[in-house]
């Protein structure tokens, strides 16, 4: 039952993910839904499901450090 209802979380953050514009905002709840994917897939016992959710978590942080660089970096 508790299974489940991570998963639905984790489904309802990802599509939430897909309403905002803000590409970090996305990006966030896109790592976070992934991340709680990682944990259902645990409870599951789903190795292709962590695989996955591992790396999509991977991209997104990748990505986030990019944009955060990028903000710091001075304008010339």
């Amino acid at each position: 039952m508790y299974t489940e209802i991570l998963g639905i979380l984790a489904s309802v953050l990802i599509i939430c993910a897909f309403m905002f514009k803000d590409i970090k905002i996305i990006r966030i709840l896109d790592a976070f839904g992934a991340a709680l994917y990682i944990l259902y897939g645990v409870l599951i016992g789903s190795f292709p499901n962590i695989l996955l959710n591992v790396v999509l978590v991977l991209i997104q942080i990748y990505h986030l450090v990019k944009l955060y660089k990028e903000k710091r970096q001075p304008a010339e």
